[in-house]
């Protein structure tokens, strides 16, 4: 029972709920559209199709909401697709390892950032399909260890209609591992293909893309909106993430059994594959379907697989005399990696860090002789400069919290819980093992789970009091309907949420709608048009470091806009109803809102960028009134 309670602290410590936010927005507004699909018929997410058209999702999303309203249905799914997720993961673990392992095992699936190149990570802590599709992938991974050849398939046949391109993965294990060296296997891959081709060749979607190139208007407007999607266009950050996954997977494959090395093996093939098929087809051939499909996404697969013996491979670890040196380097590379999940950064420390720490092993383990003197030097120094590097980005992300901007130093307490956690499963683990416990000992551990269990709940829903208004609104508050302009989509300066949940009403343009440039030529076409539109006004979508609206080079990204700026953007979208800006325009006269919750939001000034609040939102109509 503690090593239960255990985990699901883990769980909520790492996965705290902050409302809808991120994906989660694209998905809650295609559920909507889905009950009233005329009230946003006008959106430019909607306009020239949207992603709901591959996926089931709106249709269990979308009566929920019905039934229960907003709020409680993303709660109550949330917590549900969460629940089958590590129900997934419960099946896969207690199928690859003996009961005390499998605890292990999920512990450093759960708290281990499971990161696909920065962007995407297993078990989200965000309502969407993906995390419902992992978790059907998970059961199938675990069927699949089972030999249960047909259960598995029917499993990965299911999260393909719910999110095909997180199941896709799973379904290429499924082939190799039942398949992979049966010639019959191959003839069915080879009919398989050719159908894909004559579903192409007959114009059906989305097979036709894989016969249409991305023309240079089009490629050019997806590399400034996503271009994480590039291979080509990744930093560092991702690269420290990918090759990280990379060190992790060879490092478990050296003590694993044949049958996990090939568990290992099969799905680092998929991972790196995806990352080299995706370079290749829609980086260099920039073909419109293998660009669509993210095959780099795989390496969520990878990632929580290898998670799967970190416990195992490090207690091992810690048994063998030869590696003395390399365990405590193992050790500082893991706390990065856990940092990491509070903050990505941390992986370009984490990462060298279990580079030197492979490397050392393979000299301990390999070679009679110790560590040469110069070499323990040569790595006790750059221990120390990782070590004052950690220092310095701890204290600027968990003490100042500038990532987050908020006062209450919340990622701290989850970091010092999740600690707590792992020290007391392992404590309790340990007792397990020798097979002796004095009872004052059980009852302090079960009071500390106790205690942390109640904390890790106080602090689980982090809304923000603006987020959470919006979310549980009933309706658009009645003062503000009766001054907005009605019958065409509105602009909404920082939040995109208002119009879509609080209003439910078609958004006329944010840097978030632009998501579906990949997918079709006609919305980027009519994104980058009004992107260069409303991108003079400066308003806080354009400023420097926006996850989406990345400024061009070039481009101004601060000062106020003027009156003729404001009439030249609605002489340019006559589909504009009005525009809702966080600031008053000199010599103009808009209807004023005041919101009874002040609305926080990241503002630059000069070359830094600071939180502020605002409380007031000015409503301009287009036209424009005399």
């Amino acid at each position: 029972m503690n090593l239960i309670l255990l985990l699901l602290i883990l769980w909520l410590v790492t996965r705290p709920y902050e409302g809808i936010l991120w994906d989660s927005e694209y998905y809650t507004v295609q559920a909507l559209h889905f009950l009233w699909p005329d009230r946003y018929a006008n959106d430019l997410y909607f306009a020239f199709g949207s992603q709901d058209q591959f996926s089931i999702f709106s249709r269990i999303y979308g009566p929920a909401i019905a039934s229960l309203g907003l709020a409680h249905a993303h709660i109550a799914l949330t917590l549900l697709t969460q629940l089958a997720w590590v129900s997934g993961l419960v099946y896969l673990a207690k199928g690859m390892f003996q009961e005390k392992w499998a605890y292990l095992a999920m512990a450093g699936v759960i708290v281990f950032p499971g990161s696909a190149g920065l962007v995407f990570h297993y078990g989200e802590p965000i309502l969407t399909p993906r995390i419902l599709a992992e978790a059907l992938t998970l059961v199938a991974l675990g069927a699949i260890w089972r030999e249960r050849i047909f259960f598995s398939l029917g499993l990965l046949g299911v999260g393909t209609v719910i999110h095909p391109l997180m199941t896709l993965p799973g379904i290429v294990f499924w082939f190799l591992w039942f398949f992979g060296r049966k010639k019959t296997g191959w003839w069915a891959c080879a009919l398989a293909g050719t159908i894909v081709l004559g579903l192409a060749a007959s114009g059906v979607q989305p097979f036709v893309r894989l016969t249409q190139p991305f023309d240079p208007v089009w490629l050019n407007i997806v590399h400034q909106r996503s271009p994480y999607c590039f291979i080509s266009q990744w930093g560092m950050g991702e690269w420290s993430a990918v090759i990280h996954t990379v060190l992790l997977t060879l490092w478990a494959m050296q003590k694993a059994g044949n049958k996990e090395r090939q568990f290992l093996k099969l799905a680092s093939l998929i991972g790196v594959g995806g990352i080299v098929l995706s370079w290749l087809g829609g980086d260099l051939l920039k073909n419109v379907l293998i660009l669509d499909a993210q095959l780099w996404r795989a390496m969520w697969m990878v990632s929580l697989i290898s998670h799967l013996f970190i416990a195992q491979r490090l207690i091992t670890l810690f048994h063998d005399p030869r590696s003395y040196h390399a365990r405590w380097l193992w050790m500082g590379a893991f706390l990065l990696t856990l940092l990491a999940g509070f903050h990505g950064g941390f992986y370009l420390l984490a990462t060298p860090l279990m580079a030197v720490a492979f490397l050392v092993q393979q000299w301990e383990e390999r070679t009679p002789e110790p560590l040469p003197l110069w070499g323990r030097w040569l790595v006790a120094s750059f221990f120390l400069v990782v070590f004052f590097q950690t220092a310095f980005f701890f204290w600027n992300t968990f003490i100042l919290d500038t990532v987050r901007g908020e006062t209450a130093h919340v990622l701290l307490i989850e970091f010092v819980f999740t600690l707590g956690a792992l020290m007391l499963m392992s404590l309790s683990l340990k007792e397990s093992c020798a097979g002796f416990s004095t009872k004052s000992s059980v009852r302090i551990r079960f009071g500390m789970i106790n205690l942390l269990l109640l904390g890790s709940l106080m602090v689980w829903d982090q809304r923000s009091p603006w987020i959470k208004s919006i979310d549980e609104a009933s309706g658009p508050p009645s003062d503000l309907s009766k001054i907005l302009p009605q019958g065409r989509p509105i602009y909404w300066e920082g939040d995109l949420t208002v119009p879509w949940f609080l209003l439910r009403r078609s958004s006329y343009f944010s840097c978030s709608q632009g998501t579906g440039s990949l997918f079709s030529r006609e919305t980027a076409i009519n994104y980058w048009q009004r992107y260069q539109s409303f991108q003079p006004l400066h308003t806080t979508e354009f400023s420097v470091g926006s996850s989406f609206c990345t400024p061009l080079p070039g481009e101004e990204t601060s000062g106020s806009p003027t009156q003729e700026q404001v009439k030249k953007v609605c002489r340019e979208n006559p589909g504009l109803g009005g525009m809702v800006l966080l600031h008053s325009i000199e010599g103009m006269h808009p209807k004023i809102w005041n919101s009874p919750i002040p609305f926080t939001y990241l503002k630059s000034i000069g070359h830094s960028k600071r939180w502020v609040t605002a409380d007031r939102f000015y409503i301009y109509g287009c036209p424009i009134q005399k």
